[in-house]
């Protein structure tokens, strides 16, 4: 059976429902965000300190395996609380990081070629993991249905981002201009701020889950999740 796409989404809508995710799961998204800083925050530091190529790819690579780990718990928790879970009894634990790796290395390597079509590929698949956790399926089921889904709401849905991001990214330039690259205030700062960055990641693409796909399947107007006036 065919998938349509989504209804027109207003970037206001989009920023509205993704801060009533954020608001009624604020108490798991400030833990998610400690846990990941927490994480995270060593490795950058030997990353940084030690200047080897190696050490820096295998830092990376497991501060991506912390981060995918953590999401997964994070969004659990937001799909239960935004009453959009469906999925009974099915354990999507492993498919959630095989689609979370799956879909940061497409995008990574669309950033690298022109920027533009990562970016692309990241708003098309921004309810992939909400399908997944929300109703289980498969890896490639899920990938598929959040692009067509989306079809059509990329300027919206990128805009909103943007909008929800700015001041973190300002906080991130600030802390990059004022100091050094080895500074540990720079470190700290960068990290909470790129963790507070997944976190509204996150409580976004739950929103738009909620938004596209949520009550239209019960065949009347989707309104998102149900937080917020």
């Amino acid at each position: 059976m065919a998938i349509s796409p989504a209804r027109e989404l207003k970037i206001g809508k989009i920023i509205d429902k993704t801060l009533g995710v954020l608001e009624v799961s604020a108490m798991p998204a400030a833990i998610f965000v400690l846990v990941l800083t927490a994480a995270s925050l060593p490795i950058t530091y030997v990353s940084v300190i030690s200047k080897a190529p190696l050490t820096a790819a295998g830092g990376q690579l497991l501060q991506t395996v912390v981060g995918i780990v953590c999401s997964y718990f994070l969004l659990v928790v937001m799909v239960r609380r935004t009453g959009l879970q469906s999925r009974t009894g099915e354990d999507v634990f492993l498919p959630y990081i095989g689609l979370s790796i799956l879909s940061a290395l497409a995008v990574m390597l669309g950033v690298l070629a022109l920027i533009l079509p990562g970016l692309f590929l990241m708003v098309r698949w921004s309810i992939a993991q909400p399908v997944l956790l929300a109703r289980g399926g498969g890896v490639m089921a899920s990938l598929g249905e959040s692009w067509e889904r989306t079809r059509g709401n990329e300027f919206p849905i990128f805009v909103a981002a943007l909008a929800l991001l700015v001041p973190a990214l300002a906080v991130i330039i600030a802390v990059s201009v004022f100091f050094e690259e080895t500074s540990l205030v720079r470190m700290a700062v960068s990290q909470i701020a790129s963790s507070a960055i997944s976190a509204v990641f996150l409580g976004m693409g739950v929103a738009l889950y909620g938004l596209i796909v949520g009550a239209s399947e019960a065949g009347v107007p989707s309104d998102g999740p149900n937080v917020g006036a």
